[in-house]
């Protein structure tokens, strides 16, 4: 979801700074799933690390298997963004945005430094850039942990991580049409396509529908059916695969939008015994 649920994302996909700032460093480490410090600077903009999240993924460069590392100024909420097959693509339109700004470093399978690629504004970013990276990372027990240095004039970095790599473990596979979330899901875009409030808070989790029935207090709603419906596949809409456990559900999904073939996922989560879609994330499809 992308509109009516802005605010909730946000507040999901990032630990609050109040909280934080009233946390004794014992409870903040305990909470931490890892340690990240430092600083990266590109040209003027000067990016303190305050959280990282490793995960395997594709490459940006050839769209190899390969371990990547997103480090940036926000606390990310590992626990939250854990429940996407797509990490990247959860960061990229979750955590991102204003001030905050990420970083993805890319390590071979084994741990040896490949490269990075990051976007702070038109005119300061990198699609994808090897080499001039000290990193002493290695991969053991399952974290990864060393620094990454290095000063090429426009970008620095001084970098500590002890960083645990996520599971890929979604739990077990779900029957072709998605079992009881699919099903959930698949009302919610019924409900979506006809733009019927009442019928889409069926499916949608109670923080949700407390921005739902914010929005038509406010007179969004409207606005706001659309946003939501520019990102998802109101044409048609397939569950390729899901995986899910009695908590968690996870679906893959493609379609049409009006004018564009989408791809992405949809993660749902069963309250009081009933699978509710907790967000939705597409992307255009590119074959």
């Amino acid at each position: 979801m992308h509109v009516l649920t802005s605010v909730i994302r946000r507040t999901l996909a990032l630990v609050a700074g109040a909280l934080l700032a009233m946390a004794t460093v014992a409870a903040i480490a305990a909470d931490a799933p890892g340690r990240a410090a430092g600083t990266f600077r590109s040209q003027a903009i000067m990016m303190p690390v305050n959280s990282a999240m490793a995960f395997r993924g594709k490459s940006a460069f050839d769209k190899s298997d390969v371990i990547v590392i997103a480090v940036t100024n926000a606390d990310m909420r590992v626990d939250w963004l854990a429940a996407f097959v797509d990490r990247r693509r959860a960061i990229e339109q979750r955590v991102k945005g204003n001030d905050i700004v990420v970083v993805f470093f890319e390590f071979k399978p084994d741990g040896a430094y490949r490269g990075l690629s990051y976007y702070f504004k038109a005119g300061n970013g990198c699609g994808y850039c090897g080499g001039g990276v000290m990193s002493s990372v290695r991969m053991a027990n399952g974290r990864l942990a060393g620094s990454l240095k290095a000063s090429e004039g426009t970008r620095e970095m001084d970098i500590a991580l002890n960083v645990p790599l996520t599971s890929d473990d979604h739990g077990a596979a779900l029957p072709p049409d998605g079992g009881a979330p699919g099903k959930a899901y698949l009302g919610y875009h019924d409900a979506l396509v006809k733009r019927d409030a009442k019928a889409m808070r069926e499916f949608l989790t109670d923080e949700t529908r407390k921005a739902l029935a914010e929005s038509e207090r406010t007179g969004k709603l409207a606005a706001d059916f659309e946003a939501l419906a520019r990102d998802h596949p109101t044409k048609a809409v397939q569950i390729t695969k899901g995986f899910g456990n009695d908590k968690r559900a996870v679906l893959l999904i493609a379609g049409e939008s009006a004018a564009l073939r989408l791809v992405g996922e949809v993660t749902l989560v069963n309250e009081g015994g009933t699978w509710r879609v907790d967000d939705e994330l597409t992307d255009v499809a590119t074959q």
